[in-house]
């Protein structure tokens, strides 16, 4: 019941923020200006901070928009550590934790970096890519998976994710034949949209198009488009891309644990990543010898991107704008069946695929 002062940003808030008094109450968190409680199973911890602490409980308000409060002073901090409800103290006590270590290790990383000479050095090195790729790996598993979230809230509130029905449950089925044995817990997801489309986002979190369902003509076609998806996630593809393109400091930031302050960034990117075509080309490779590992025959894959440089088919302008090189990604596709023979894989077939097909929803006119 001990009051904290925090900053609340967001629709009530503005986009500057507003400074309010909150306490919680039983299992909701009671903001007293704007009048409003939260059920604190709706909040989405992030912490972070460079210069000091700083935590963040962030939830959707009933209109889908990110509303983000965050305590002021370290015991405002420590009055939400102490006081959360048990359902929030998990999320609270990970993370936190979580962020002690991170931040003495990015600290003894920043502080390595002195002289103009290394810091000239780390500069171009940061251009040219490489350091995202190192540095990402000091990204927790929990951190990615909570970046793909807040990604995911934002665009869940776009309208159409379906997370059950018999698509749903078509893509799940393919998806877990091929990610037996991840690191991620995955989760599969459908967006009701026309174009021809799939994408991941960090932490293990696949969306599939119904206008690409539409357009596989069979599972085997399918299976290698998540087989190819599932590898950006695996690679951490998704993650370094969506970290390279808020920049340096977001990157120190989410290192440490700090992800609200990129989480309106996130609708836009989620579904636009441009990656690189060494990054699709080893999506391919390893989305091949992934269906091969499950025994399924990657004549799918191939099938899928032959289908895709067609310009004469409808709607496939879409995956080709964020999918470059078709043409010389499906020879080498080809080539790699070719060099890589699988006498048990076989084509791979679903009870649930003609019913998932007819339930897919009338395309827009």
């Amino acid at each position: 019941m001990t009051p904290f002062q925090a900053l609340l940003t967001g629709p009530d808030g503005g986009p500057a923020g507003t400074v309010v008094s909150a306490h919680f109450f039983g299992a909701q968190l009671t903001i007293d200006a704007p009048g409003h409680n939260v059920d604190v199973t709706q909040l989405v911890v992030s912490v972070g901070g460079v210069d000091g602490p700083e935590l963040f409980l962030n939830w959707l308000d009933e209109h889908g928009r990110q509303v983000s409060l965050k305590p002021l002073t370290e015991s405002d901090i420590a009055i939400v550590l102490r006081e959360a409800p048990a359902a929030l103290q998990p999320q609270l006590q990970r993370l936190w934790g979580e962020r002690q270590r991170n931040r003495r290790q990015v600290s003894g990383w920043l502080a390595g970096l002195t002289g103009a000479t290394i810091v000239a050095a780390a500069l171009l090195w940061w251009q040219g890519g490489h350091a995202v790729g190192a540095l990402a790996g000091w990204i927790p598993l929990s951190t990615e998976k909570q970046l793909g979230e807040l990604a995911l809230s934002q665009v869940r509130a776009q309208g159409g994710i379906n997370e059950s029905g018999v698509a749903q449950q078509t893509v799940q089925e393919i998806g877990r034949k091929l990610t037996a044995g991840s690191r991620y817990q995955y989760r599969w997801l459908i967006k009701n949209d026309d174009t021809v489309n799939a994408f991941a986002m960090p932490g293990g979190i696949i969306v599939v198009h119904t206008g690409l369902l539409r357009q596989a003509a069979d599972p085997g076609e399918l299976a290698g488009v998540l087989a190819h998806e599932v590898q950006h996630v695996e690679q951490r593809h998704s993650l370094r891309q969506m970290i390279s393109s808020l920049g340096w400091g977001a990157l120190v930031g989410v290192t440490i644990g700090d992800i609200s302050a990129v989480a309106a960034m996130l609708a836009h990117q989620a579904g636009t990543l441009y990656f690189s075509r060494d990054m699709e080309e080893e999506a391919d490779r390893l989305g091949l010898l992934a269906l091969q590992r499950a025994q399924i025959r990657p004549d799918g894959m191939l099938s899928f991107f032959q289908k895709l440089d067609d310009k004469d088919k409808a709607k496939v302008p879409d995956w080709i704008s964020s999918h470059p090189q078709t043409a010389a990604r499906a020879q080498q596709i080809r080539s790699l069946i070719a060099a890589t023979p699988c006498p048990a894989c076989l084509p791979l077939t679903s009870s649930h695929w003609q019913e998932m097909k007819a339930a897919l929803p009338p395309t827009a006119k």
